[in-house]
């Protein structure tokens, strides 16, 4: 009966870690879109701007405070996608820490890592490395 209740923990166990990499996996992938997104819209309207700047034939003031509006907005919106960036390597961070946890309790159950059939993907933006700090912690890159 032990076993029985061990085996039923266990099932419930993988099938939570299983919901948890999907769901982590889906918000990587949408944060991922978002901030390309964000990314190639700032580009085409910097070049619209270039366009629109050259075209005009605007007094001095009139540039300068129009320049300062949009330096104010492009401020904005890259700070969204820095928030969108912190946010990305959060939930990357919290996915490694939950493949930790999850590889620790099997081992402590006695449960080889290789008898699972998969090997865990470890998450990663963009190429940086997250730190290995306590969950929750994440530092900005230097």
């Amino acid at each position: 009966q032990m076993e029985k209740e061990r085996d039923e923990l266990y099932s419930r166990f993988v099938t939570t870690i299983h919901d948890v990499q999907q769901k982590s996996g889906f918000k990587n992938l949408l944060l991922e879109k978002k901030l390309s997104a964000l990314a190639d819209t700032l580009e085409k309207k910097e070049a619209q701007l270039n366009e629109v700047l050259s075209a005009s034939n605007l007094d001095p003031s009139a540039l300068t405070m129009v320049t300062r509006k949009l330096e104010d907005v492009l401020d904005s919106k890259n700070s969204a996608i820095r928030d969108l960036q912190y946010e990305l390597a959060r939930v990357c961070k919290a996915h490694n820490d939950l493949i930790r946890t999850y590889e620790a309790k099997i081992t402590a159950f006695g449960i080889p890592t290789e008898e699972l059939g998969f090997k865990p993907l470890q998450s990663t933006v963009a190429g940086q490395t997250l730190g290995q700090g306590p969950a929750g912690l994440v530092s900005s890159p230097l």
